[in-house]
């Protein structure tokens, strides 16, 4: 995702990252938080060409998501423009079904882009016109549901870079519309929306208002979408220079942040570097025998060759300055950018109109990022609290790049926090109990937030909130709930500065109905009729109630019935033949989330 024909003349900014250096902190824990994104383009996602999914799959330990870009808005049907397949990507279908196995299999949320590919004013008269708008809408919407995408990321360039400033006042307001209304329309699928566009800031690094790309209008999509993408790159493009100084990029994601949440910013990497044939005054820095620059055939091929910029992946770099004889040695930093850079000759043989062979050397100066720029620029996320660091490309990145980044991440994993939960594993409907835990990181008690007791009745199903209480000084906390259905408790820690959240494991506790029971006639006859009243609680109709009788030792059922939805049982039996004092006892079966309930035992004396 490059930013065609952006050319920024921005001095560099004193506002370089304090203390920035390429030393990792200690990590808190083994894994740190998902902090990577990027853009994997279609030439790099086939079965044949494979790099960018080869590369995502791999460090897939540290990626948010990712955006293959693979789909173009193009001129037609109703809405006047109609999302396709970009047409390059040959056998779409087939390579794109494999890609997507990939990424699944790797665990990683999926949100193909869309490139504004329609034409000059096209998109921006479907955004004006609602009822085509909705349409549009509506198709996007679909290419998400219909593949099983987790979102969609829009890349409308056109806007910046083909309309004209003259037409941002009214696309503007048309496009936060259509954010807002592509927003819900997701959301309600249960998808996200992400935005890619150009730095808010200017060529003189003014931001806001009427400077810089103010047709995306930061402030306003900040609400619906669900993560912005910042194009901080292609400072420089036209003539020599860093292509992503880090004063720049931070002044644009500092702005950002006061018109958008951090948590939904993304900083834009460049995994690429651009050459340039340098320049004394207004002439190219050609000397031997050069061709000139009023020529045509092989001759202005030659001229073209020594004086037209390129730009080369991450990826192929180190091979490319190996090519030109140069060694790690011969890379210099600039401290002020943060990039890489590099000078060499560049020599072109060429045969004049006499057919006699010359030679012409072009000095040439080339800037990337490398893998410790790309580290710089990542680690803003942590800086300023950004959702992640995006690279256009994912697969063409320097391999070199991710085990600093892995590093960083891992480096800004939040401390372990453990919870032990005691619990007791029964307990009678409508008692209080007691469930207490004790909370520690790193050997230490934790202090200074609430816990939050959450049941799952049935063992089931969401957690509700139960009750909270502060931990001790000890770490400790103590609830004291009053059990009414069986399920699961468990004991959840929120996180803070430099620690994570943790939940308990969840302790099953089954609760018992509570049972009474008496008999009508404490005193009776042998071989009267007795009558046992029962109730249990809750009351529940139709819980069978048995009235058991002990005999030498072994409780004997001797009678059986069902509650009314009272929760009252009335049990009628025999009284036994032999006098004196019997020992009984009622129960109550299982029901709904209520385990087996017994009630105390009492005595009938048979006369």
């Amino acid at each position: 995702m490059r930013m065609r024909g952006m050319k920024l003349r921005v001095a560099l900014m004193a506002l370089a990252i304090a203390g920035a250096s390429f030393t990792m902190p200690a990590a808190h824990a083994e894994g740190g938080p998902k902090i990577i994104t990027g853009w994997m383009p279609y030439w790099m996602t086939s079965q044949t060409k494979p790099a960018g999914i080869t590369n995502a799959v791999a460090n897939a330990d540290i990626l948010k998501d990712v955006s293959p870009f693979w789909f173009s808005a193009v001129a037609g049907g109703p809405a006047g423009v109609t999302v396709k397949f970009n047409p390059n990507f040959g056998s779409a279908e087939a390579n794109s079904a494999w890609a997507v196995g990939q990424l699944r299999g790797a665990g990683l949320a999926i949100l193909p882009s869309i490139a504004d590919g329609s034409g000059k004013g096209r998109m921006a008269a479907t955004l004006a016109d609602p009822p085509k708008r909705g349409l549009h809408i509506a198709e996007i919407v679909n290419l998400v549901t219909s593949r099983g995408y987790d979102g969609i990321d829009l890349d409308y360039e056109t806007f910046a870079f083909t309309d004209g400033r003259a037409s941002w006042p009214a696309t503007q307001p048309n496009w936060t519309a259509f954010v807002t209304e592509l927003s819900a329309a997701l959301h309600a699928q249960g998808k996200l929306l992400s935005v890619t566009i150009p730095s808010p800031c200017d060529v003189a690094n003014k931001c806001g208002g009427t400077n810089g790309y103010w047709v995306y209008n930061l402030a306003g999509i900040a609400g619906p979408s669900d993560r912005i993408r910042i194009m901080t790159y292609d400072f420089h493009v036209g003539s020599p220079g860093p292509i992503a100084p880090i004063g720049w990029v931070t002044a644009s994601m500092l702005y950002a942040t006061t018109q958008a949440p951090a948590n939904k910013l993304t900083v834009g990497v460049p995994a690429y570097g651009r050459t340039w044939t340098k320049k004394n005054g207004s002439s190219y820095a050609l000397s031997g025998v050069c061709p000139p620059a009023a020529s045509s055939g092989s001759i202005r091929t030659a001229y073209t060759s020594l004086t037209s910029s390129a730009s080369l992946t991450a990826a192929e770099i180190p091979a490319f300055l190996t090519s030109i004889g140069k060694t790690p040695a011969d890379i210099q930093w600039d401290p002020v950018s943060q990039e890489n850079w590099i000078e060499y000759n560049k020599n072109v043989n060429w045969t004049d109109g006499s057919g006699a062979a010359q030679t012409c050397v072009a000095q040439r100066i080339m800037w990337w990022i490398g893998p410790q720029a790309a580290l710089v620029r990542t680690q803003l996320v942590g800086q300023l609290g950004l959702n992640s660091a995006g690279f256009w490309t994912i697969g063409g990145d320097d391999p070199a790049m991710w085990p600093l980044l892995r590093g960083y991440s891992a480096s800004m994993a939040p401390a372990v926090t453990a919870v032990a939960i005691t619990a007791p594993t029964t307990a009678t409907f409508n008692t209080i109990g007691t469930i207490a835990a004790v909370a520690t990181s790193q050997g230490a008690p934790v202090t200074g937030v609430d816990a939050a007791l959450q049941f799952q009745s049935g063992g089931k199903g969401a957690w509700a909130p139960i009750a909270t209480a502060p931990l001790a000084v000890d770490g400790t906390v103590t609830f004291a709930p009053t059990f009414t259905a069986g399920g699961k408790w468990r004991i959840f820690i929120p996180a803070a500065a430099g620690r994570g959240e943790q939940v308990s494991d969840a302790k099953q506790i089954d609760v018992s109905s509570l049972v009474k029971a008496n008999a009508k006639k404490p005193v009776v006859k042998a071989k009267s009729k007795l009558v046992i009243r029962v109730v249990a609680l809750p009351a529940q109709a139709g819980q069978a109630v048995i009235i058991q009788e002990q005999r030498a030792g072994t409780w004997v059922r001797v009678a059986k019935s069902s509650t009314l939805s009272t929760g009252v049982a009335r049990v009628a039996f025999v009284a036994p033949k032999a006098k004196g004092a019997h020992t009984y006892r009622a129960t109550a079966s299982s029901m709904g989330s209520l385990s087996f309930g017994v009630s105390e035992e009492f005595t009938v004396t048979v006369q």
